[in-house]
């Protein structure tokens, strides 16, 4: 009979065949601390280095970092492994039911939004599989291969999200990300003591306030969530005159956050402000869908219930009367990104008399309800009717009416085919109909960067139409007089 020794020097009966028992793989015990305080010392080197809240998550050196160190936890996970073969058998056919049911759910609640990079599909499908993986073998293995395991699918759906927010920018920072909804982000009980003091010693605050707040809707099918304000230095004073307002319509997927936490515009807002000796426009952000994937379209349906009147009646009258802003007929413009963009130019065109101008950044052409085409739009959210969807159609409703005293701007990035097709057709069609129209295209994609340059492009435009300051010598668009 055969004999091989074990690691401790003690004689190993091999099996009657003469085969030898399979030696798995077992990692050097320094191998897993070592691995810890290097993550523990890049840690602390980064803490070092400066505000980790200022660390940024779209580039520099944390997503490559992250990107490492998930490929070699993944390739780590694997050669763990105790017995490969047999987990690779049972683990990867797990693996895939769980990618169809990821995916399917992905799918029908329309989680990920337009445009996502291929390499988010990449991520997913290495998590599906690796749990797969782990599940085969969690049995039978023991806690630092479990551990592993699932350090490593933790890490791969961290990677999915970052390639999702490089590609969109929705949290530039750590701060962002944790928390920081908005700059200077006060509590009612704050605000007033800010505004009690400015109004005792007369003097302005040298900045505005952002405060939560929730905006009851009647007719609705959905609660709505939080909205956003942002106050400028000026409403602050003793003698606040009643400041106009701009209504902020975020996108699908998302939420009035988007507005604040990703495109800055409370910051953006803020320097306007300092440049005006603290005026500015009120801003509100609410919320148009009532869900992080939900999609009205801002329209009036059964699906979604009175939006539009939600949005062009509830949220005005609702600021009037708990901000005091101004009731003057050109007291109101309205603006939005991708979805938001369709709905403040539809809104605009079906309520020209509440709203003096309106700002498209990176709309659609017309509705489109979650992935469908036009046909299943028109089924599934305005009831099978094509009248009601004309009634919310941007080029129906600039081809069959005129505009006298409505403005309208629109900005895409020049990389984003689609939104730099939509903006050029609306511009074109809302010229003819006498709307006196911006068009910008600056470097940029489908993302909350080109969202923060379009706020910040058009805010002195829309403050001037607003009649609240001069207006700019110069903006970053073509801007021509609407047909009369």
């Amino acid at each position: 009979m055969s004999t091989e020794t074990d690691s401790k020097g003690q004689p190993e009966a091999s099996g009657a065949a003469g085969h030898h028992r399979r030696r798995e793989f077992q990692p050097p015990r320094w191998l897993v601390p070592v691995i810890a305080a290097v993550v523990v010392v890049a840690i602390v080197v980064a803490l070092l280095l400066g505000n980790p809240g200022n660390i940024s998550l779209i580039s520099g050196w944390f997503p490559l970092t992250l990107f490492w160190v998930t490929v070699a936890a993944c390739l780590f996970a694997v050669v763990l492994r105790r017995d490969v073969l047999h987990e690779v058998l049972i683990g990867i056919p797990i693996g895939i039911v769980l990618m169809v049911a990821l995916f399917a759910w992905i799918h029908f609640t329309a989680q990920i939004p337009p445009g996502a990079p291929k390499s988010l599909n990449v991520w997913l499908i290495i998590a599906c599989l690796l749990a797969g993986l782990v599940i085969a073998g969690w049995r039978r293995g023991n806690w630092t291969h479990r551990i592993s395991g699932l350090v490593a699918i933790l890490l791969t759906v961290v990677a999915a999200g970052s390639t999702v927010n490089a590609t969109f920018d929705y949290y530039p920072t750590f701060n962002r990300l944790f928390g920081q909804s908005a700059n200077n982000f006060l509590d009612n009980a704050q605000l007033k003591a800010m505004r009690d003091e400015a109004v005792k010693s007369g003097k302005l605050p040298d900045h505005g306030a952002t405060l939560a707040i929730t905006i009851p809707g009647k007719g609705l099918t959905y609660t709505p969530r939080q909205a956003y304000v942002w106050l400028p230095p000026a409403w602050f004073g003793r003698s606040a005159p009643k400041l106009p307002v701009i209504e902020l319509l975020h996108g699908t997927p998302g939420d009035p956050s988007n507005w604040t936490q990703s495109s800055d515009a409370d910051g953006t807002s803020r320097a306007f402000a300092e440049q005006h000796n603290g005026v500015a426009p009120i801003l509100v952000m609410p919320d148009v869908n009532g869900s992080w994937g939900g999609d009205t379209e801002c329209a009036n349906s059964s699906l979604y219930g009175d939006v539009a009147t939600y949005l062009t009646q509830t949220v005005p009258q609702f600021m009037q009367k708990n901000f005091h802003t101004s009731t003057a007929t050109d007291s109101m413009a309205i603006a939005g990104l991708s979805e938001g963009g369709l709905c403040a130019t539809t809104l605009a065109l079906n309520n020209p008399k509440q709203y003096v101008a309106f700002g498209n950044y990176s709309g659609d052409v017309s509705p489109t309800y979650q992935y469908d085409n036009t046909q299943q739009t028109v089924q599934v959210l305005f009831g099978d009717s094509t009248a009601s969807y004309n009634a919310v159609n941007p080029p129906y409703l600039l081809t069959h009416n005129t505009y006298t005293g409505l403005s309208g701007w629109f900005e895409s990035g020049a990389q984003d085919a689609t939104g730099i097709q939509a903006a050029n057709t609306l511009r074109g069609l809302a010229t003819k109909a006498g709307i006196d129209t911006c068009l910008a295209t600056p470097p940029g994609g489908h993302d909350f960067a080109l969202w923060q340059q379009a706020y910040s492009d058009s805010l002195p435009w829309l403050s001037w139409k607003l009649k609240l300051t001069p207006q700019p010598a110069s903006v970053p668009a073509q801007c021509s007089p609407g047909q009369r």
